[in-house]
């Protein structure tokens, strides 16, 4: 099942997923969802912190309005869920109004009570999971900062606390050192859950690209064996094709000088096309290509080629002007591999039609034209191509930089038309 066909989860779940920050789909009970009930973003664990704080600053601290400091306290564990630096803040500013307004007479902790405690601890915690750690260190050392100055501020009478005078010990020193204790612990909790997850994106990433290259390599492979399964069948016929037409005039009695030309023209042709497969299926099997490294046909191999046309009873007249002596490889293949498709369009498509082919050189291009008239008689059927002859042409000229024209002529025929650049090899090099 997709991403795109994957049911929704349902609203009770959808809406849990926002007051506890877990799955929606998640079911069992396990450490990361006892965790998400007391971690950054839960909204019931900040409605305890709130509910407990009010009552706590009302009743022991002897603050008579403590709405918002409890309000702050709550808001600040939700806030860390989605900006942990702002939620720091809010603990901070509950922590300066207890100092200000807060006094304790007896066992209380102060100044930081259970809920800013707790509120601190989930802070640092979001601040070492989700921002970088020279922020949750600079976080930390600001509270431990605020926390010295409380520590010496009632030390030197500057905060009187009726708590002293009962004890003379000084009520912030035990609590802010215990608050600095855990939340340097919750910070490195935080901090290991991000190098945890950040483990686990990598792991991930690392499998996503090995599987990327596992289907590369099998599609390669199924490619490659296709091409060998078509090399054998092609070739077992070709090869059928190559003894017969080469043992008929020793077979067959009779036969004139011109069928048995025909003969020799189809056996030269059946050869010429299995060392063409076989090089092709050599480049396909061998790593270092060395298949590819041998010499390709070019405009000098036209001749040959319209010679075998010309034999298969399309006539083709054939006019190669002066090219330039230092013809790029790519560009020569490509002249004739657009005139070797062009040609065997006409003989599938329009049997004994007469061609015109021209390969001519000026102003820093190679023209090819190929232009076909109407077949003289039906065209036999079967003979509806695919259209991949062409496509191969134009990929073919566009590699090099050329444009190709392809398309009906008014009275009946077909023209192909390739324009590619020459640049001479002293400009290539400058």
């Amino acid at each position: 099942m997709t991403a795109e066909t994957a049911p929704s989860p349902r609203p009770v779940r959808r809406v849990i997923s926002y007051l506890v920050p877990v799955a929606p789909g998640s079911r069992r009970w396990g450490l990361a969802l006892v965790l998400a009930l007391v971690g950054p973003g839960s909204v019931p664990f900040a409605l305890l912190m709130f509910g407990t704080q009010n009552q706590l600053l009302r009743t022991n601290y002897d603050i008579g309005a403590p709405m918002m400091l409890a309000v702050a306290t709550g808001a600040a564990v939700v806030l860390a869920r989605f900006r942990p630096v702002e939620a720091w803040l809010l603990v901070m500013a509950v922590f300066a109004g207890t100092v200000r307004f807060g006094d304790v007479g007896g066992w209380e902790p102060w100044p930081l009570t259970v809920p800013t405690l707790f509120a601190l601890l989930v802070a640092l915690f979001a601040l070492g999971r989700d921002r970088p750690a020279w922020v949750g260190v600079l976080a930390w050392s600001g509270y431990t900062a605020a926390g010295s100055w409380v520590v010496w501020a009632v030390n030197s009478g500057r905060i009187t606390l009726s708590y002293n005078e009962f004890v003379n010990d000084n009520p912030a020193v035990e609590n802010l050192t215990l608050g600095a204790l855990l939340g340097a612990f919750a910070f490195l909790v935080g901090l290991t859950v991000r190098i945890w997850r950040q483990g686990r994106s990598r792991v991930a990433e690392e499998e996503r690209v090995a599987e990327a290259e596992r289907q590369r390599r099998r599609l390669l492979e199924e490619r490659t064996r296709i091409a060998r399964e078509l090399h054998d069948i092609v070739a077992h016929h070709m090869s059928v094709i190559a003894v017969q037409s080469s043992t008929a005039e020793y077979r067959l009695a009779g036969l004139g000088e011109e069928v048995r030309a025909e003969f020799r023209s189809i056996g030269d042709q059946a050869r010429e096309s299995l060392a063409e497969m076989r090089r092709l299926l050599g480049v396909l099997r061998s790593e270092d290509e060395a298949g590819s490294r041998e010499p390709q046909p070019g405009p000098e191999a036209l001749r040959g080629l319209a010679e075998s046309v010309v034999r298969a009873g399309t006539p083709v007249d054939l006019a190669v002007g002066d090219l330039p002596p230092d013809l790029p490889e790519t560009v020569a293949l490509t002249v004739f591999r657009v005139v070797q498709e062009a040609l065997s369009n006409v003989v599938r498509h329009a049997p004994g039609a007469h061609v015109d082919a021209s390969v001519a050189a000026g102003d820093g291009t190679v023209v090819v034209t190929v232009v076909n008239g109407p077949p003289p008689g039906p065209v036999p059927p079967g003979q509806e191509g695919s259209g991949l002859g062409l496509v191969g042409m134009r990929e073919r000229v566009a590699l090099d930089g050329g444009e190709l024209e392809t398309g009906p002529t008014p009275d009946g025929g077909f023209r192909v038309r390739a324009v590619l650049p020459v640049r001479s090899t002293a400009e290539e090099s400058a």
